[in-house]
C-alpha cells in the first residue's frame, strides 16, 4: 500500500475562464490580472481599452519617450509590481466574501478591488509558491487528474 499524492502544477485555458479559476474579474477596467489595481484603462469608441504597455520596456528603451505615436505621454512609470503568491493569499484572508447564491447581495467593497471570491487553488498548500498560477486549462484538469488516479488501481 502507498500513499499517492497529486499536485497540480499548471493548466492552460482562455482569458475569460480565467477569471472562473483565478478570482480575479477579467471584466472592466481592473481587467488586467497581472497589474491588479495599478492598470491605466480608459473609455475609447465604446469600449474599455487598455494604455501603459511601454512601461513594461527597458527604463532606456526609445519607445518610452514617443508620446505622438502612442497615447500623447511620454512613459515615465516603471512597470507593476508582481504579486507573490503569500501577498495574495493574505489579501484574499483578510477579505470578506459574500456566500454563493442568488439570493445574497453580491455588492463588493472597493476593498476588494476586483477579486469575486477566493479560489479553491489557494487552499492547495503549494499554490502560492507556483510561478505561473494562472495557466489553468479547466477542461482537461478533471480529464487528467481522473486518468491519473484510475490508472493506478
Amino acid at each position: 500500500m502507498f500513499t499517492l499524492l497529486a499536485a497540480v502544477m499548471w493548466t492552460v485555458n482562455d482569458f475569460p475562464a480565467s477569471a472562473m479559476v483565478s478570482g480575479w474579474s477579467t471584466k472592466g477596467y481592473m481587467a488586467c490580472p497581472v497589474c491588479k489595481e495599478d492598470v491605466t484603462s480608459g473609455w475609447h469608441a465604446g469600449k474599455i481599452c487598455y494604455l501603459g504597455h511601454r512601461r513594461w520596456l527597458p527604463w532606456d528603451h526609445e519607445w518610452r519617450e514617443k508620446d505622438k505615436e502612442f497615447d500623447g505621454n511620454t512613459e515615465r512609470r516603471l512597470r507593476p509590481r508582481e504579486w507573490s503568491g503569500d501577498e495574495i493569499v493574505e489579501l484574499l484572508n483578510r477579505l470578506d466574501f459574500a456566500p454563493f447564491g442568488k439570493t445574497v447581495s453580491r455588492t463588493r467593497h472597493s476593498t476588494h478591488m476586483n477579486w469575486t471570491h477566493k479560489p479553491i487553488f489557494f487552499e492547495l498548500p503549494y499554490w502560492s509558491k507556483l510561478k505561473l498560477r494562472h495557466n489553468l486549462d479547466v477542461m482537461h484538469v478533471e480529464k487528467n487528474v481522473f486518468d491519473i488516479l484510475v490508472g493506478t488501481f
